[in-house]
């Protein structure tokens, strides 16, 4: 048992000491503590009670009042929180060779394009953006904000002068720094390899720092020494491709990767809270004791005061009967009405999300499928294809791609995928003319099946009503009409490759 606040606890002195006080006196103790007029008024009249005993309840009832705002609490198993989300550095080399025009329009542009691509399908990671040539400049820190990224990146209008030389050490160096306060941690170099040199150095600091290199090549010739330097470090050497497959494998790579599936154990107490007992105990001899109150009365008064928990505990089941009955006959919002009355469980929150989801209220219906995640991954998968339909359902088809990836991912079945083709394809259409009037999406149904009956798939019919952009969106399409210089911001490193003064 330990106490929240403590310090309360230096108050039982005072009830204390006007116990050490009443023992040495033989008349009325109250008499030192309030008036008679005040005694008359609060105290029953019969006398069950002495008034010494009374005298002791009342210091009793003190006591209790001064343990209830010390909070008592019992400390339960720490919340073990689990850090998976890698944290990647994006580093594009901008040195002389990665202008050459052997993949059209060059090298920079192929890199770039590839950049974005992983920016779009790599979600939730932390991603950094930085340049490097001789030195290394930074255009974003470490961030989730995928679509800022996007469009920094997008619309980069780079007119400083980079050296012709490449540095790889400052590539390495100028992402440690901005890795620094991260777990997992990622570099993916951008850029044609360098010269055919020793990497040993290289692969000394990065598992010195506990960094994993990844290097998605811009150039068709195969770079055997970063090959290495990459699966040294336990990273991936992913060979050019024009297709989008070399950007998957590595995020693939970097989801399966040893540092991504480590724990990071936070110390996150948790406690259950006792001051109810003493606080209720309290009330009830102050009623008991102090209060004139006809008896039947008073067993009203018991019952219903009762801990909350256990309220809720003698009448769930009679909830949930009500609840599954009005299911049957599709009378959704009795079924919320009941579930809400319900303790929260994770079976609770994706009965209760399922209902408002049938009920039209998707917001809702997303929070509540979100509370019954991580109970495994057949149900986490359910629960993601549902959330991505809601959020077809409102037309947030960039969320509700996100959510069907998550559940594919987890299982990966034909409808899930068929529906994520869908959503992929009409968000190519609204990018492509913001104007288009609504067209008619039919989501096909798992169907027939043990696995679909027992599930809330079912067949959704979804309406893209024209694109109206928020205004952060509405932002971002005016700044990406303004073409103005991209500013960098440089990072000293100290250490150097050996080919950085090799020309290309």
């Amino acid at each position: 048992m330990l106490f929240q606040t403590p310090y309360f606890l230096l108050l039982l002195l005072i009830p204390f000491g006007f116990f050490i006080r009443s023992v040495a006196k033989v008349d009325d103790p109250l008499k030192s503590v309030m008036s008679k007029g005040l005694r008359e008024k609060l105290f029953l009249s019969h006398q069950t009670f002495s008034t010494q005993t009374k005298y002791y309840l009342f210091l009793l009832v003190v006591v209790l009042f001064i343990v209830a705002l010390a909070r008592p609490v019992k400390l339960l198993p720490t919340l073990d929180v689990t850090q998976n989300r890698p944290s990647v550095v994006l580093a594009i080399d901008m040195s002389r060779s990665m202008e050459k025009d052997d993949i059209y329009p060059s090298r920079k542009a192929f890199a770039k394009a590839k950049a974005q691509t992983f920016i779009e399908k790599a979600i939730g990671f932390n991603i950094g953006l930085i340049f490097y040539a001789n030195n290394a400049y930074m255009l974003y820190p470490l961030s989730q904000e995928r679509e800022l990224l996007l469009t920094l990146l997008k619309d980069a209008n780079i007119s400083q002068k980079f050296s012709p030389n490449s540095n790889l050490f400052s590539a390495l160096e100028a992402s440690n720094f901005l890795l620094k306060s991260h777990q997992n941690r990622h570099i993916v170099l951008l850029s044609d390899g360098g010269e055919d040199v020793s990497r040993k150095e290289e692969l000394v600091y990065l598992q010195s720092k506990g960094i994993a290199l990844s290097l998605l090549a811009t150039t068709m010739k195969t770079n055997r020494v970063m090959q290495g330097l990459c699966s040294g470090s336990r990273g991936l050497y992913q060979p050019y491709a024009w297709s989008e497959k070399d950007v998957t494998q590595l995020i693939d790579h970097i989801n399966r990767s040893k540092k991504s599936s480590e724990q990071l154990h936070l110390e996150l107490s948790q406690y259950k809270e006792y001051f109810t007992y003493p606080l209720t105990l309290a009330l009830l001899l102050l009623i008991l004791f102090f209060i004139p109150i006809k008896r039947v009365t008073l067993m009203f008064f018991l019952f219903y005061i009762q801990p909350p928990s256990l309220h809720a505990g003698v009448f769930d089941f009679w909830h949930t009967y009500q609840a599954q009955k009005a299911m049957n006959e599709n009378n959704y919002t009795k079924v919320i009405e009941e579930y809400k009355q319900v303790e929260s469980t994770a079976k609770v929150e994706y009965n209760l999300g399922y209902a408002l989801y049938k009920n039209e209220e998707y917001n809702q219906a997303i929070k509540h499928y979100e509370k019954a995640l991580g109970k495994g991954r057949d149900m986490d998968a359910k629960i993601y294809y549902n959330i991505g339909t809601a959020y077809a359902r409102q037309n947030k088809l960039k969320f509700a791609k996100e959510s069907y990836i998550k559940s594919f991912a987890l299982n990966p079945i034909k409808i899930t995928q068929e529906n994520l083709q869908t959503v992929t394809l009409a968000l190519k259409k609204q990018r492509k003319n913001l104007h288009k009037k609504y067209e008619k999406l039919t989501f096909k149904a798992i169907g027939e099946s043990a696995y679909s009956q027992n599930s809330a798939f079912s067949n959704y019919a979804i309406k893209l009503h024209t694109f109206m952009p928020s205004e952060e969106e509405r932002w971002f399409q005016k700044v990406a009409k303004h073409k103005s210089p991209t500013y960098l911001q440089k990072i000293e490193t100290t250490k150097r490759s050996l080919d950085a003064n090799l020309s290309r």
